[in-house]
């Protein structure tokens, strides 16, 4: 009798042809993740001693469509020099932005740090989540990001002690040099790692459409106008300038034969499609916290740096936390949660702002845990489903971070005009914020709730349910 084999489960992470790929995929996405959770505290520091505090949803809506740029554009740069060439070239980019914002001698000098390294950022980001599928056998996948939770989980419990201390002791230039081991780390992993384009099984059998990335990146740029003129009632024109250029790439990208640039589903009113909507819309709402929050808790509380940065990145704990408990729920329980999510979301939004209207700073860390706790159970398992529905899930794996980024630059300029508009800097200068604050978290509060009407579209009858979804990337705090 012939005795049937115990099912596979893969190979082990740290088996010989495993642990190679595994080791560049974490340090690319941790130079990225440990970077922004260590710096997060101390940009409204080096805004404030620059002379440069109202520029600073400019720094985000820049860092953001730096992000934007990158990964819509990865695919395409990985297709011409190969995954190891984007890889080091983007390294490079980095490390000429974390220079730019140390040496910085104006706000814009620093914005404009800030937006090369978004850039490089959002190459990275997409190239290793794009790598992921294809580096590693599918009965490993979910360990993978299992790891990559758990990097960014580090980082958020490192990161904000070593640029808080920076900050503290040697001034806020040292602080934005924090990362630079973790860049140096993934240069030489990605040198010794990623197969060069000859080697590279990547291939576009068909360019990149040039017309729809142009007008996408034209769109994400105009996003920025209400930021950089928060004085300027028409300078809000921006927002729906931005989305209208998006909204026409998406239109003109629908008409061309496959492969496509965006997902075939996204932005529409089907229940995939309501996927694209709930990543694009609770960035949006989270971008206030995002910008706002450092700003906010050094002001009213009267924190350090450290423990500012703490308050910070309770968003992001929570975020990996959950989305490794979201990854071990059974499918139906999983989407059932996906579907309640932005309802978390919305009662993160209220606490926040709250809790800085009336100076109570447990209720902000509820608000901040409550929206990590959002992102974590819609993230990974919201991607999983769009990847699942498209034929081309590499291109799909590597667009779906730029829509979440989208949503930041698109939230980074609504919000900076509103701050602008309602005398943000002003108030809290002169202890009178509560107007602004109460605008600026209620907006993102009816924002969630789009979110969940989105969510609300999305059942199990859609597509194949995963075994353990995606944490994914997470934003620059």
């Amino acid at each position: 009798m012939t005795r049937t084999a115990p099912p596979s489960h893969g190979p082990a992470l740290l088996a010989p042809g495993t642990r190679g790929p595994v080791l560049a995929i974490s340090a690319g996405i941790g130079m990225h993740a440990f970077n922004d959770l260590a710096i997060s505290a101390s940009i409204p520091v080096a805004m404030e001693a620059l002379g440069a505090l109202p520029m600073l949803p400019l720094v985000y809506a820049l860092f953001f469509i730096g992000v934007v740029a990158g990964g819509v554009t990865s695919a395409e740069i990985r297709t011409r020099i190969g995954a190891r060439a984007t890889a080091l070239g983007a390294a490079s980019v980095f490390l000429l932005g974390m220079l730019l914002t140390a040496t910085a001698p104006s706000g814009l000098a620093f914005a404009v740090g800030r937006a090369l390294q978004g850039f490089s950022d959002g190459v990275i980001a997409a190239l290793c989540y794009a790598l992921i599928p294809q580096l590693f056998a599918a009965t490993i996948v979910a360990r993978v990001f299992a790891v990559e939770a758990t990097v960014w989980a580090l980082a958020a419990a490192l990161g904000p002690l070593t640029g808080g201390y920076a900050t503290e002791h040697a001034g806020w230039p040292l602080a934005m040099l924090t990362g630079l081991p973790l860049a140096l780390t993934f240069l030489v992993t990605a040198a010794l790692i990623l197969p060069a384009r000859a080697a590279d099984s990547f291939v576009i059998k068909r360019r990149t459409p040039l017309r729809p990335v142009a007008l996408c990146l034209a769109g994400a740029g105009i996003l920025a106008l209400p930021s950089a003129l928060p004085q300027a009632p028409g300078a809000a024109l921006g927002l729906p300038a931005g989305l209208l250029l998006i909204a026409l790439a998406l239109w003109l990208d629908r008409r061309k034969p496959r492969p496509r640039f965006f997902p075939s589903e996204a932005f529409t009113l089907t229940p995939m499609g309501a996927g694209t909507w709930l990543i694009f819309l609770m960035p949006v709402a989270q971008s206030v916290s995002s910008i706002f929050t450092a700003l906010c808790t050094r002001v009213i509380f009267g924190l350090s740096t450290v423990l500012t940065g703490w308050v910070v990145v309770t968003m992001a704990l929570n975020w990996s936390l959950w989305a490794m408990v979201a990854g071990r729920l059974p499918a139906r329980r999983r989407l059932a949660a996906l579907r309640f999510a932005p309802a978390l979301q919305i009662a993160g939004a209220a606490c926040v702002g709250a809790g800085f209207v009336t100076a109570t700073l447990p209720l902000v860390l509820l608000g901040q845990s409550l929206s990590g706790a959002a992102f974590g159970f819609s993230w990974g398992p919201a991607n999983q489903l769009i990847m699942e529905a498209e034929a081309e899930r590499p291109r799909t794996a590597s667009f779906m971070p730029t829509v979440q980024t989208m949503g930041f630059a698109t939230g980074a300029g609504l919000f900076g005009w509103i701050a602008g508009a309602t005398g943000l800097v002003p108030g809290l200068a002169s202890g009178t914020p509560a107007l602004p604050l109460a605008a600026l978290w209620g907006v993102a509060t009816l924002t969630a709730c789009a979110a969940l009407l989105a969510a609300r579209r999305l059942h199990s009858a859609d597509g194949p349910q995963p075994d353990a979804p995606p944490p994914g990337p997470q934003p620059a705090a």
